[in-house]
């Protein structure tokens, strides 16, 4: 107990000393000043060039120079950071924003426009607002080349995009009024750029980092997350430093809570890279920590071009219809505190197009009849032809039978392609010119029974009849019927015996029909045998000898 608690004291400040060092870093090349940005000098750059362009006139070089402590003003060694005053600066808003890609239904609203759909190429400007719909995403590429997703069911408006000076220092302002936003906002040495984003409880600034905001609680709080670099989180005029790796919470009237670590990637190591069917089921190692997980689905490595992305709380995931192809799927845990941690990433592909026929015949753990081995199935809609195959194994590594271009629904196996009684399997897939070779069906058990015995001996009598037909194979057993019609309405004798013979007593005389059946050591009954007939002799009536002798006794 108590090498816990110094283990959790040695961890809190551990933390705190990480936040600290964070602040320090975020702080010294640029004082987290608002009214200042930073410029750094390059090759050939002096005062009066560099206030030329990013000043409103050449009266400041001199108040540059001080502020700076810059002893030649003409001569600046590259890469020295300079403090440039907003006040000073040649500020343009004429900077537009860009639509790069697009998932679903994104509405821009526009004051003068009203509603319009998002597409890709579709420039962006301050005061646009952005909704995501349900299932939709959108991409937008800012002027410093940072880069934002909004997810679906989400909201943002651009609020403020400016230049300061020659690109000298970008500044952006998003207002997220709902749901969550993914951003990337690239470190330039050369170029100040300020990316922030407001929630009605938080602001997270940012220079060059990773990370992700959004609302939670009811639209009350909001997330933030950082994967790389560090973001200041400030709320009810107080901010924390959050380090990669880290997440932070803000309610609305309150601080950010204490940095947390966030949840570690899932474990994808049992996660399937390939998929037949629809819809995708995604096994996943529960993830100790997690709430609820996020699934992303994109065409891309990087996630730019998502084509689905959903929330659940149980295992295994399932998502609807996506078209076949290649995919790239990304998992994350979210904690209790409804933060999500960091990605696990991985490529699967899906070929679940065009789906298997429905089959008609043999159905599963049905069968053939042993003479005519006849396989039907559903037509498909579009033109095309099938792969059928048949196996004595489950794997189909021993194939007794393959066609990969029957264009009927429907194969009846030849005389010489006919199978031996015994277990088998049976799949199928179709082809079609759009989609290529889709997917086979499961394996389909199915049997082709032994037929009904022929008889091999009849022997009569004068008391019984003994019929008697091939030996049993292990397990065997047979079913015998004796019938004086050929429907086997009127069954005289019915009896199940392991033996390959039966006696039974003899009728009276006429024709009489009979019919067995095998019935296997699992109980499957195979077909009766085709009916077979006998005749039994009649007897010659007393009363017939009598008339006959009648005339030989008149002559005597």
């Amino acid at each position: 107990m108590y090498l816990d608690f110094i283990y959790q004291g040695s961890n809190l400040l551990r933390n705190r000393l990480l936040c600290c060092l964070c602040t320090l870093l975020l702080c010294l090349p640029a004082r987290a000043v608002a009214n200042e940005w930073i410029y750094t000098v390059k090759p050939g750059d002096n005062l009066w060039n560099l206030s030329e362009r990013h000043l409103t006139g050449v009266q400041y070089v001199q108040r540059l120079q001080q502020m700076n402590r810059i002893k030649d003003p003409y001569v600046i060694p590259p890469g020295k950071k300079l403090r440039i005053p907003v006040a000073w600066s040649q500020i343009s808003d004429a900077v537009t924003a860009r639509v790069n890609h697009v998932q679903g239904t994104v509405l821009i609203e526009r004051s003068n426009r009203g509603e319009i759909l998002a597409e890709p190429g579709m420039e962006l400007y301050t005061g646009d607002t952005i909704r995501a719909e349900n299932d939709s995403f959108v991409t937008i590429e800012f002027a410093d080349n940072s880069r934002m997703r909004v997810q679906d069911n989400s909201r943002i408006r651009l609020d403020k995009m400016r230049i300061y000076g020659d690109f000298g220092l970008i500044d952006t302002l998003i207002h997220l009024e709902q749901g969550r936003t993914e951003n990337s906002v690239p470190r330039d040495t050369h170029q100040d750029k300020r990316f922030r984003i407001q929630t009605p409880s938080a602001v997270s600034s940012v220079r060059g980092t990773d990370f992700r905001v959004g609302t939670v609680e009811m639209r009350s709080g909001t997330a933030s997350e950082v994967l790389s670099g560090i973001i200041n989180v400030s709320g009810s005029k107080k901010h924390v430093i959050v380090p990669a790796g880290f997440g932070t919470v803000t309610s609305r009237d309150e601080p950010p809570m204490t940095p947390v670590v966030l949840l570690p990637p899932p474990d994808l190591s049992g996660t399937s890279g390939y998929y037949e069917s629809l819809p995708l089921v995604i096994h996943l190692t529960p993830l100790n920590g997690a709430h609820a997980y996020r699934t992303q689905i994109a065409l891309d490595p990087d996630f730019d071009n998502l084509v689905s992305e959903f929330t659940t709380t149980t295992l295994p995931f399932r998502d609807g219809d996506i078209p076949d192809g290649e995919y790239w799927l990304r998992i994350r845990g979210i904690d209790k505190f409804g933060l999500e941690g960091k990605d696990a990433v991985m490529p699967f592909a899906l070929n679940a197009r065009p789906e298997p026929p429905f089959v008609t015949a043999p159905l599963p753990g049905s069968a053939t009849t042993p003479d005519n081995q006849e396989f039907t199935w559903t037509s498909q809609s579009e033109p095309v032809h099938y792969i059928v195959m048949i196996s004595k194994d489950i794997d189909f590594s021993d194939l007794v039978y393959f066609n990969p271009e029957l264009k009927k629904n429907a194969l009846a196996l030849s005389k010489a392609e006919s199978l031996a009684p015994g277990h088998y399997f049976w799949q199928i897939a179709a082809v079609s010119p759009t989609e290529g070779a889709g997917p086979f069906s499961d394996a389909m058990p199915f049997r082709v029974p032994f037929p009904g015995p022929a008889l091999e001996k009849t022997e009569i009598d004068e008391q019984d009849l003994t019929f008697a037909w091939r030996a049993a194979a292990e397990g065997q057993r047979f079913h015998f019927q004796f019938a004086r019609d050929e429907s086997f309405s009127d069954i005289i004798h019915d009896e199940t015996t392991e033996a390959s013979s039966i006696t039974i007593q003899k009728p009276a005389g006429g024709t009489y029909f009979l019919r067995i059946k095998t019935i296997e050591s699992d109980g499957f009954e195979g077909p009766w045998g085709l009916p077979q007939m006998v005749e039994i002799p009649r007897d010659f009536p007393y009363w017939m000898m009598l008339l006959l002798l009648l005339p030989l006794l008149v002559l005597i």
